[in-house]
């Protein structure tokens, strides 16, 4: 039986979920709760009853995304495998994660560099916050250890950090001129995307090796 809790959460999820889809296409600015309502099929009012205003329902998306692309490392992270096999793994989770949300990267970009309230937003909500705080500081402890042990190169953890997003993200960023200039199907896009998965995972370990 359906009840009035049900029907509220359908419809926070329903308005979230068209809200993001809009965001990721066509960005924050461009993007209106008159228009968010019109697609979900509910009044203005309704969008703001749940989320009071367009900037509070852009956060918590904002939020949520962020969130998703640092738990890839943490899941990895917790891991009892070899450090080899922890990049393997991160790197196969963030490929997979962009997947299925290939906008993403057009969507955190556009926001952090042109608008330097995201920029303070986001540091106030991650980069402070001690949960993060501490996984950089467990992926910098496993990093220095490996170098002890003679298994990886003088490298900081930051700098594997910043190849593995930079050699991703870009992978992304690039799928509508891979696509579109050179006339690939989707299957072929899929399986270039699998094919990058496979080459940045060798130019990152490459990279890291004694």
């Amino acid at each position: 039986m359906v009840n009035d809790k049900m029907v509220n959460e359908t419809m926070e999820t329903r308005i979230r979920e068209v809200a993001q889809e809009l965001f990721f296409k066509q960005g924050y600015a461009a993007t209106s709760t008159t228009q968010i309502a019109k697609e979900v099929g509910c009044t203005q009012a309704l969008v703001h009853y749940y989320y009071r205003t367009k900037e509070n329902l852009f956060r918590q998306i904002f939020l949520e995304q962020i969130e998703a692309a640092l738990n890839v490392i943490s899941r990895s992270l917790v891991s009892e495998e070899s450090f080899e096999n922890f990049l393997r793994s991160a790197i196969s989770l963030y490929f997979d994660t962009l997947m299925q949300n290939p906008r993403l990267p057009y969507f955190v970009l556009e926001e952090l560099v042109s608008n330097p309230e995201r920029r303070k937003y986001l540091r106030e909500h991650f980069v402070k916050k001690p949960g993060y705080v501490m996984l950089y500081m467990q992926l910098e402890a496993r990093v220095k250890a490996e170098q002890q042990a003679g298994r990886l190169a003088k490298i900081d953890a930051f700098d594997i950090m910043m190849s593995v997003a930079s050699l991703t993200v870009f992978t992304f960023i690039s799928l509508p001129m891979y696509q579109d200039l050179l006339s690939r199907t989707d299957e072929q896009v899929r399986e270039f995307v699998h094919h990058r998965k496979e080459e940045v995972t060798r130019l990152v370990l490459q990279g890291v090796r004694a």
